[in-house]
């Protein structure tokens, strides 16, 4: 898969263009020389190819939608860096550090144009293509509806962990289920277990960013390859912090509402009272829950697969 979305960017007629998506993809440094591949696990085509294999099919046939849906994922990250400032990503600086903001759009740009057509070349029968590129423009605009109410939120004081949760799974579920969902559906899979498979994906999504709200605020740099805490510098208003919001008193709310108005930068008195909330705990007990829920859903479509329940503890950390 890998060589597929290589030779994909190789037929991009600017050097520097393509340079920033190999950049972004972990193949070159910011000369746009080779290096390691330092992106991240490409959990999201594995998911594709494991959901078609699990169906009956040949994992093969799903190479150019798992190669779009990489493209796509990384179109996402691109244009998140920008928007929520973030100035790493795998332990490197982020594209728009590199190469300023207008380009790192243009090249976010690129690749999601680059998904599209990347995905409309499966060579598979005309209507099952069609469908398959219908559900990937449907997911398109998902991912960016999400990505929309999330910035959104970044003003509010209101914002409730129900709300949040109808978000994420538009901004990461929605990718995820079409992830599951197209590798069982190129498969020839039937409808229901297409349906079971990306109910799958979508508790899956759900597990996977409550997972990443967490490793947000408390994993370490070494781990994540970000900044310490970033959500909390960047005011995101994550799980962990909507919950502690609906659990502190008085005095602990006054202190999460006080930062998220940017009146103070005391990120360990927000510490304190997601400390004092179990904040943690009950997000954890969230992820629990989806993957437990994913894990249904999959024993109802494909039975226990273990290529795919494999990826359960992978992408949620449990």
């Amino acid at each position: 898969m890998r060589q597929e979305i290589a030779d994909w960017v190789a037929r991009l007629e600017y050097q520097p263009f393509s340079g920033m998506m190999r950049y972004q993809l972990g193949e070159v440094d910011q000369h746009f020389e080779p290096v390691a591949p330092t992106g991240g696990k490409r959990f999201r085509p594995l998911l594709c190819f494991a959901a078609c294999a699990a169906a009956g099919g040949n994992w093969r046939d799903a190479l150019s939608i798992a190669a779009g849906i990489e493209l796509l994922h990384n179109f996402s990250l691109i244009h998140d860096d920008i928007e929520d400032r973030d100035p790493t990503r795998h332990h490197r600086a982020t594209v728009w550090k590199v190469w300023g903001e207008p380009q790192a759009i243009n090249a976010g740009d690129g690749m999601l144009a680059l998904a599209n057509r990347v995905v409309a070349s499966t060579p598979q029968e005309p209507q099952i293509a069609v469908d398959v590129a219908r559900r990937f423009a449907d997911t398109t605009l998902e991912l960016t509806e999400g990505q929309y109410l999330d910035m959104s939120f970044e003003g509010r004081q209101d914002v409730t962990p129900e709300e949040y949760m109808a978000m994420i799974s538009l901004k990461t579920g929605a990718l995820i289920n079409f992830s599951a969902w197209s590798g069982a559906f190129i498969a020839g899979a039937s409808d229901a277990v297409c349906t079971a498979t990306s109910r799958y994906g979508a508790e899956l999504g759900l597990a996977f960013q409550i997972h990443d709200d967490i490793q947000g605020i408390w994993g370490t740099a070494a781990a994540t390859g970000k900044q310490e805490a970033g959500d909390l510098h960047n005011r995101k208003k994550t799980l962990p912090v909507l919950l502690a919001l609906s659990r502190a008193g008085p005095d602990g709310r006054r202190t999460l509402t006080s930062f998220y108005r940017r009146d103070n930068d005391d990120i360990e008195a927000v510490l304190r009272v997601l400390a004092d909330t179990d904040a943690r705990g009950l997000a954890t007990a969230a992820v629990e829950g989806h993957r437990e829920a994913a894990l249904a859903a999959l024993r109802t479509g494909v039975g226990p697969d273990p290529a795919l329940a494999g990826l359960v503890p992978e992408l949620t950390g449990g």
